[in-house]
């Protein structure tokens, strides 16, 4: 078979293994990998030598916030912003207008993105008191590739569950095998202790630090991972950010229980210390850490410790962020995230703190094989969708958000350097976007099902 497209001569990357050869290209799927080099009777040969060709990666938390919300974000430029950022598919939560949590309101969302997106695409569906009777119809006859469930106020839209939904959330997905992804924070705790900081007149950045400690995390985590034990179900604890909750993640794994640790890129990047400068800017939950446990967490990746890594891209306006400046309590929670969650990772690496086998692992492989992508993404293998991430380790270069297609135009990863950059990000054999730049019209990005739905 004539490949249609060759990637020739870059050092492939996979979880366990890197290797110098070519990859080619048919119908949008891989047709093969040599580690020798020749032009394959293909009439186009891209010639990466020096570069590194990764697996696509999978961003499993974005807030595309579309449809509903579409003045901070919306699909055409969140996955124009992924394709920059060398992310071919994201699964996207289901925290729009109207949620996604039942199966007519999922396939609205799905129509609703239908001939937009530049990235490929998968949705998560959502789990509340008030759908528990359409949770395994949800998972049944959708291809949901997980379903949210928070344990503490997130927006009025998509009600926080107590511990008697939570139960029969993950009772109902664990008898359909399915996958649970929750934001466990202890609802009860924040409450007391942001309405105590007001009392004692608290408005400064710190004090939204302060209304969310380990303790309200670990807390929830440990009724999370009691729940799972005692339902049998599958979970991924979003956005972990602490190590004592990691810790108590790694402990139940070892006890046998299924459930995984993903963290974020911010939790990587900034400490505690940072929202003195940056203000609501930097207002997301859960919250920054000190700096000895930003640390720990990339000592914790480097172990094997975190399953997945998400942008959880969440933007506001700058408007919206601005209602903080004088009292934090009155900013939303969220921030940009998808063009710098990799420059993030490849700066890491640069400066010796994982290898880009752990990159590969915790942004194709496992995300892939946790949320029933495998083997059509997430792998760099005959027969998988062609998608693939060429970056260049040797690039240095400030980020700057106001030249990105995102509609979110400030970012507080502002001005910072980072050495280590995507250059070429290809979906099903296309080049999607190369050098910032996107090179196919919005609509090529394509639904993918969890691929036991199909």
């Amino acid at each position: 078979m004539n490949p249609d497209r060759v990637f020739s001569n870059g050092t492939i990357v996979t979880s366990s293994s890197r290797f110098t050869g070519d990859i080619g290209i048919k119908n949008g799927k891989i047709c093969f990998i040599s580690e020798v080099s020749d032009h394959h009777n293909t009439s186009e040969v891209i010639d990466v030598t020096g570069k590194y060709v990764l697996p696509g990666l999978i961003d499993a938390h974005v807030h595309f916030q579309d449809p509903g919300i579409t003045h901070r974000e919306d699909i055409e430029h969140g996955s124009a912003a992924a394709a920059v950022g060398g992310i071919t598919t994201c699964i996207s939560h289901p925290l729009n207008i109207p949620p996604a949590v039942d199966v007519t309101s999922y396939k609205e969302t799905l129509a609703c993105y239908q001939g937009r997106a530049v990235v490929d695409y998968a949705l998560h569906g959502g789990g509340t008191a008030s759908n528990l009777e359409e949770i395994s119809n949800l998972w049944r006859n959708t291809g949901a590739t997980s379903l949210k469930a928070f344990m503490c106020f997130s927006v009025a839209e998509f009600p926080f569950v107590q511990d008697d939904s939570m139960f029969v959330i993950l009772e109902k997905l664990a008898a359909e095998s399915g996958v649970a992804i929750i934001h466990a924070e202890s609802d009860r705790l924040t409450s007391l202790l942001e309405e105590r900081l007001k009392k004692a007149g608290r408005r400064d950045p710190r004090a939204h630090v302060d209304s969310r400690p380990v303790m309200v995390e670990v807390e929830a985590v440990n009724r999370a991972i009691f729940l799972l034990e005692q339902t049998g179900a599958s979970a991924v604890i979003l956005h972990v950010s602490s190590v004592e909750a990691l810790s108590l993640i790694n402990d139940a794994k070892q006890r046998g229980v299924n459930v995984y640790a993903e963290t974020c890129p911010h939790f990587l990047t900034f400490n505690e210390t940072d929202i003195d400068r940056h203000g609501p800017y930097l207002k997301f939950t859960p919250v920054m850490r000190n700096e000895e446990n930003r640390r720990q967490l990339w000592e914790s990746i480097a172990e094997g410790m975190i399953d997945t890594i998400g942008s959880d891209h969440c933007p506001y306006t700058v408007e919206e962020k601005e209602r903080g400046k004088d009292d934090i309590w009155r900013a939303p929670n969220g921030l940009p995230g998808l063009e710098t969650l990799l420059p993030v990772l490849l700066n890491g690496v640069n400066d010796g703190l994982i290898s880009l086998e752990k990159v590969v692992e915790i942004t194709s492989a496992k995300p892939a094989k946790i949320y029933g992508l495998a083997p059509l993404k997430g792998e760099i293998t005959p027969n998988s969708d062609a998608d693939l991430t060429i970056v260049d380790m040797e690039k240095e270069q400030k980020y700057d958000a106001e030249k990105g297609p995102s509609k979110c135009s400030w970012s507080p990863y502002e001005g910072m350097t980072f050495r280590g950059w995507p250059v070429i990000t290809v979906v099903r054999g296309e080049i999607v976007a190369a050098d910032g730049e996107v090179k196919v019209e919005p609509g090529y990005g394509d639904y993918v099902p969890r691929q036991d739905s199909r």
